[in-house]
């Protein structure tokens, strides 16, 4: 699309906090039987994710595993940035691979797996702020916002995005929400976010378009530019 202005800014796709990743992944997968560890059919990190995606069809939870050590990070950072609170994005990440874990089984494995995870995501994400919507406007109110950060206040959150362009996301309404945070925060390109929203690539330019200039308008507003 001709004239569609740049994002508003730079952002670094890094790790918001670290995690209990451990804990949240005994939590959905249980600790591993003595047999199956001993099992040398067992997959290596370095499996495709074809194999590990046709291991998990299979039962095995070595696969099911690795296949949550490589998408932990991105997707509990998505889910952060719907809720922007670490404890509710750490259970949502749960939830999620609970989902996937008990739906991999019937996934075609010729179908976009990427494209289905965040699928699954998103609609994890979109279905608690429908239910916990006043819990999460509180949650992501600034005062919350900075208490959640306290820690990490001297760490400079704000290499992460700055302070009005967070309040400019938070401003956004869902659908243009999740394009924003696709494309410009984990950086898919139209047709993979196409994949995944199950839109036409078109309404995934257009709707990028008018989130960025709906934050622009924010950002205005604010004398911010």
């Amino acid at each position: 699309m001709t004239g569609q202005p740049a994002a508003c800014s730079s952002v670094t796709r890094v790790d918001i906090y670290p995690l209990r990743y451990d804990k949240i992944k005994t939590a959905v997968f249980g600790p591993i039987s003595t047999e199956e560890s001993l099992d040398v059919t067992q997959p290596s990190p370095d499996d495709s994710l074809d194999e590990l995606i046709r291991l998990s069809q299979e039962g095995n939870m070595r696969a099911m595993e690795m296949i949550y050590e490589r998408f932990k990070r991105p997707l509990f950072n998505l889910a952060y940035r719907y809720t922007y609170d670490r404890a509710l994005a750490e259970d949502l990440l749960h939830d999620i691979f609970i989902k996937i874990y008990n739906n991999i089984h019937s996934l075609d494995r010729e179908k976009a797996f990427v494209g289905w995870i965040y699928r699954v995501a998103i609609n994890t994400c979109l279905s608690h702020l429908r239910r916990k919507k006043s819990e999460v406007q509180k949650a992501i109110s600034l005062t919350d916002m900075d208490d959640v950060t306290g820690d990490v206040e001297d760490k400079s959150r704000e290499k992460i995005l700055s302070k009005p362009l967070e309040e400019a996301i938070r401003a956004l309404p869902s659908k243009l929400k999740s394009v924003f945070l696709l494309h410009d925060l984990q950086g898919y390109k139209h047709h993979e976010i196409a994949e995944i929203l199950g839109w036409s690539v078109g309404t995934s330019k257009s709707q990028l378009f008018k989130a960025r200039m709906k934050m622009r308008a924010f950002l205005k507003g604010k004398d911010l530019l």
